[in-house]
């Protein structure tokens, strides 16, 4: 049977909930005004012997035990039913775990560059979005995960942009904080908002990092090369094409050279040899179109003299590629309560990246989410000897849950599956760029 708290009691100027599993006292919490864990209490404390307390107590027995049926009621503390100590101390060292866990989760975003946009704000407040997770949530499994241990966090963050332009480089930024001058490296447009909506910490999976760039074949003739000859002076030898003085200067004393030996036809092939090849081409053309046939230059040159025009190949960078990553995690509950934070870390999961329907003109971004693969607290416990992730943040772009990875199914008696294989593929928002690689650490292997 599950674990139930009851309502929160005021005993001493302070705030109490008792834990109570299969019609037994099990523990004490103290909780703060929005409920949530302040510390776990013996119910053996000094604070929990006096009358007052241990009327409160009989009362969360009898409204947890007997619900409406007043007549069932015991009368004082001694009729209440205690856990056995081993439940105790087993139920107290779980909600330790549980609050020691909380102090590993960032949930400032200092300065965040990405703010709300108008309205923004009523929508992830609205109470029909609350999904009982906040900033603070830290999940994790296995549920009694050391944080100071290799692992893999997940922080999911709602999705903000403040410019059109978002594929920017890192940059070194100068902040103040508390009256301390700090210089921190950001993104240069990082999407990632403000909000911070939870966190999850899983064990190391499988790393890999594919780093890649868009290279492609280039094919000019003379007459596209003397076209962009054209270009190059329309564009007065690259003054109007937003070059660099040292660019240009370069340029200038390329093309010294390269006159040298071509003379002045921009196309590089000799003045005989490029009328040849444009008149070829051209007539070419006109001779297919006048007999409705395709007829091209080098199937004239190829069969009348078994040439073809030079294509001047080249590979020439074409951009750079967004990475992807894939993560598999097998997930075997060991008992109730770890099979209940697995299914809240699915659904959690789940929840960021789904659109949001706002009407039937506009849906809403899916939330995103920033990984780190760490060991310790602390913000910058990054670890060096694997990569990083974009910092502009991931989109979840596939999640697959085998409820039965075994191949037949098998569950404990509440239908909670002995194992799930959870497999999770993510998308960064942005490219890489040598900057980026740049403002990581020298003894890391950057992103």
């Amino acid at each position: 049977m599950a674990i139930e708290g009851s309502k929160p009691y005021e005993i001493d100027g302070k705030k109490y909930s008792f834990a109570f599993q299969d019609g037994k006292l099990l523990g004490a919490n103290e909780i703060d005004a929005s409920n949530d864990l302040v510390s776990n209490v013996d119910l053996n404390s000094p604070i929990f012997q006096t009358d007052a307390a241990k009327s409160n107590i009989t009362e969360a027995y009898n409204n947890f035990k007997n619900k409406s049926a007043t007549g069932n009621n015991v009368k004082d503390f001694s009729g209440v039913e205690q856990a056995t100590d081993a439940e105790k101390s087993t139920y107290s060292t779980l909600q330790t775990a549980k609050l020691s866990n909380e102090q590993f989760v960032e949930t400032d975003q200092p300065n965040a560059l990405a703010q709300a946009r108008p309205g923004d704000e009523e929508f992830y407040n609205d109470s029909r979005f609350n999904y009982n997770y906040k900033g603070s949530d830290i999940m994790s499994y296995p549920l009694d995960m050391n944080p100071n241990q290799d692992h893999f966090k997940i922080m999911k963050y709602n999705y903000q942009r403040k410019d059109l332009n978002a594929s920017k480089a890192r940059t070194t930024q100068t902040r103040v904080e508390n009256g301390v001058e700090r210089t921190v490296s950001v993104a240069g447009d990082s999407v990632v908002g403000s909000q911070l909506m939870g966190s999850v910490l899983l064990p190391m999976p499988k790393v890999t990092d594919v780093n890649g760039v868009e290279w492609g074949k280039s094919e000019l003739t003379i007459s596209g090369l003397a076209a962009l000859g054209t270009v190059d002076v329309l564009t007065n030898r690259g003054r109007a094409s937003g070059k660099s003085v040292e660019e240009k200067e370069n340029d200038r004393n390329i093309k010294k050279e390269l006159e040298k030996l071509r003379g002045k036809n921009p196309a590089g092939g000799g003045l005989p040899n490029f009328a040849s090849a444009t008149y070829t081409q051209v007539v070419s053309k006109l001779a297919g179109f006048a007999f409705g046939t395709d007829l091209d230059a080098d199937t004239y040159l190829a069969r009348s003299g078994g040439r073809v025009l030079n294509p001047n190949a080249e590979m020439l960078f074409q951009g750079p590629v967004i990475r992807d990553f894939s993560f598999s995690f097998l997930m075997i509950a060991r008992n109730q309560e770890e099979g209940d934070e697995i299914r809240r870390i699915i659904r959690f999961l789940k929840l960021g990246m789904a659109p949001k329907f706002r009407n039937t003109t506009y849906l809403k971004n899916p939330d995103i989410f920033t990984l780190q693969y760490k060991s310790g607290s602390g913000t910058n416990d990054v670890l060096d000897t694997v990569n990083r992730f974009n910092p502009g943040g991931l989109a979840l772009t596939t999640m697959a849950v085998d409820y039965a990875p075994n191949g037949y199914w098998s569950a404990y008696k509440d239908s909670q599956p002995v194992a799930i294989k959870m497999d999770l593929s993510f998308t960064e928002l942005r490219p890489i760029y040598e900057q980026d690689q740049l403002e990581t650490p020298s003894n890391s292997v950057g992103y």
